[in-house]
Formats: structure tokens, sequence, C-alpha cells
């Protein structure tokens, strides 16, 4: 039984900040975007995660058929509380719907993926939803938080009407001490600040994934069309890419860092997203995300069918249209930091 998207649906905030602003309030941006998304004052990990399910229902799915519900978050408005309970009935899911969440680290997102995908394959429903929607924080002093975003991503899973077929994933995981962490009671995302040192955990389990899922499927780079990496920084992913031997117009599609910051645990999910915005039935597709401390994971989809294109709210359109600029001063208000 084929398993796979059937719909899908992303939200950016339109609120921004500039490497400019960080340029004149620190001196410098430690990280290489030249704009990155900020959560309004009324948006958390949870609006963002419900608009962008609202925009995925879009392809015909009644929300009572939604069976299954997978949440993943790494910066939840609660610590500890159901968020996916609040999901639900946001959105008039089924009182009977089974609900998962996943958070700890950014490969969250794609983890979700796989398990509404588990569920389906196993025949426990028929069709499943899965949201990722993150605002990664740190404190403002350190350079990691220069880097770091805000989005939502959703999809529903089905056997269907698909939009794109899964055929494919493994995963890998390591002990990485150092890397990206945020202790219990933390609210901010702290790490050593050795950036060698974070490239080869992400650079050593990246590859490997993405290596050991081609040779199990038969295949090489060439027969991809696209090539989806999390991105942590504006250059990691490039360098994976260009190792393993893809080129930039495969990688290309899927690169937002650059204006979106790190989005946490919807960064692959959204990346991948932006590439179905425009694929074509046919195409192949190969995802790689990764959350630190340390794994990774990959999936290759099978585009089968086109996505609905009129009416979307497309990545691209939320990349450039109804942008609202900060000053500094307002970004760190916004983000409650003073």
């Amino acid at each position: 039984m084929a398993v796979g998207i059937v719909g899908y649906g992303a939200y950016l905030p339109r609120l921004r900040i500039t490497k400019k602003e960080y340029q004149q309030a620190w001196g410098n941006c430690a990280a290489g975007i030249k704009e990155k998304t900020v959560m309004d004052f009324d948006e958390d990990a949870l609006t963002m995660g419900v608009e962008a399910a609202k925009e995925a229902l879009k392809c015909g799915i009644n929300p009572e058929e939604i069976e299954i519900l997978c949440w993943a978050s790494t910066n939840p408005p609660y610590q500890e509380k159901m968020v996916s309970g609040a999901a639900a009935v946001m959105l008039g899911l089924r009182e009977d719907v089974i609900a998962t969440e996943h958070g700890q680290s950014i490969r969250a997102g794609s983890e979700a993926l796989l398990t509404a995908w588990a569920f389906l394959s196993a025949g426990s429903g028929r069709n499943a939803l899965v949201i990722a929607a993150d605002a990664p924080r740190a404190c403002p002093r350190e350079s990691i938080e220069h880097g770091l975003g805000a989005g939502g991503v959703a999809y529903i899973l089905g056997t269907e009407n698909l939009i794109a077929e899964i055929d494919g994933f493994n995963s890998f995981v390591n002990e990485m001490l150092g890397e990206r962490f945020r202790p219990a009671g933390d609210n901010n995302l702290r790490d050593i600040g050795v950036r060698a040192f974070t490239f080869a955990s992400y650079n050593q389990l990246v590859t490997r994934a993405l290596q050991s899922l081609m040779e199990k499927l038969g295949r090489k780079p060439s027969d991809y069309n696209y090539l989806v990496i999390q991105e942590i920084d504006g250059r990691s992913a490039k360098s994976v890419a260009k190792k393993l031997g893809f080129d930039e117009e495969q990688l290309a599609p899927g690169l937002l860092y650059e204006q979106t910051g790190d989005t946490g645990a919807s960064s692959a999910l959204l990346s991948l997203a932006a590439v179905l915005d425009q694929s074509k039935p046919g195409e192949k597709i190969l995802l790689a995300a990764y959350g630190s401390g340390a794994g990774s994971m990959a999936v290759s989809l099978t585009v089968t069918g086109a996505p609905l294109k009129e009416g979307r709210n497309t990545v691209k359109k939320q990349l450039d249209e109804n942008i609202t600029y900060l000053g500094y001063a307002q970004y760190l208000q916004v983000k409650r930091y003073i």
C-alpha cells in the first residue's frame, strides 16, 4: 500500500529583521542570513502550526477524516501540556484522534512525518496530519541567536490521491556532547561555540544518512531532481551536497535559511514544501533532516501528482509579500527580551 503526501501548507510570520540590523547593533552578524522571520506578540508555535494546517486542509480532506495527529516543536507554548490537543480542537479534528508529540531536537518535524507514515503503513488509519512549528530561542548576547527564525508547516498523509509517495527512509544517531543544547529549566539554547565541531557532526551524520539511503534504493545523485537538506547555517547544506555529487540546481529550490533563518523543527519540512510548490509528476526528491546531539534521517519521495496550485499561499509568496521589517530594538521587544 502506497503512503504519501495528500496535501501540505506552510506559515511564515510577516515580521522580519535584516542582517544589517544585527550589524548595526552588535558590529557583526554571526549568521549567514540576509533576513529572518520573527513571530509577532500574538504568535507562538501553536498558532503558526494551526495556520499551516489550515492551508494543508485546502486539499479537500475533511478535518473529521483525520485519524492521526503528529505534532512537533522544540519550543512549544507550554513546557508540559498536550499542545496537540489544543491544535485538534482549533482545527475541528475528531475527539478520538490518535495524537503524538515530538520534541527534544530540530529533527522532530521529520520524526513526526515518519511516525504518521508508520501508522498509516500499519493500517492504523487512512489520513494523518503532521504539524511542525518552531521558533528556537537563545540569549541575544550569544552568536547562535543571530540565525534563529520562526515558521510552521503541515502535511496531510494518506493512501489515495497522493501528491508524493514516500518510497524509502533511514535514520542514524550518535552522541555529540556540547553541540547545540538546552538544559532542563532553561529557555535559551546554548552551544560550545566551536563551529568546526558542529559542522563535523552535521557533515558525518547527514552524509551517512543520504549515502546509505541511496545505496539501499539503488540510486545515485543524478536520479534525483531535488535535494533538501535541513539548514543549520548558510553553508553546511551546500558543502554536504557538493561532497555527495549533487549540483546547485538540485539544492537551490529548497534553500530557505538566508531568508528565514533556522526555523527549528519545521526547517526541513518547510524546505520540502518550497520544493513541492514547483515540483512535477515523476520527479524525485531526497530529503535529509538533522538534530543536534546528534541524529540524522533521510527520506526519499517520488512526486506522483501535481499539487493544488490555485489559491495556494506558497512558501515563495510568503517569503516575498506582506513583509514588515523591524528595527533591532523593536525585535528585542517582540521577542520579549526587554
